[in-house]
């Protein structure tokens, strides 16, 4: 009974929108470890610190044509929000990644990706 009374007076944990966008883009093995620590770093998220790791770390034990995905829990904007990375082993050193996520999350990690697309076309 007192476990009850005082979970009504626990905060909620915020609940993340829903994955309703995408977006995706082929990397370069090596440019896939920059890219996920420059979306840590980015002032609009909060990411869990190990994230970045755990993915470049996976990356290099699966073979062509297998998928691997993870689900990140974080913030957004200071809001909850999800957001599920897919690694598509399309080439042995050129995997797709794929990111689901809310629609501001994915517009972003758009931006992002540009930012990388221009940088390696200079």
């Amino acid at each position: 009974m007192l476990q009850f009374l005082t979970s009504l007076f626990k905060p909620k944990p915020a609940v993340a929108p829903p994955i309703t966008s995408e977006t995706s883009m082929n990397f370069d093995q090596s440019e896939i470890g920059p890219f996920l620590i420059r979306l840590a770093e980015n002032p609009r998220f909060t990411l869990p610190r190990d994230f970045t790791s755990e993915i470049t770390e996976a990356i290099p034990k699966l073979t062509v044509e297998n998928t691997r995905r993870w689900r990140v829990d974080g913030d957004f904007d200071g809001a909850a929000m999800r957001l599920e990375i897919e690694v598509f082993m399309d080439d042995i050193d050129a995997p797709d990644l794929y990111f689901f996520s809310a629609p501001g999350v994915i517009a972003e990690i758009e931006k992002e990706m540009k930012l990388l697309d221009d940088w390696d076309r200079n």
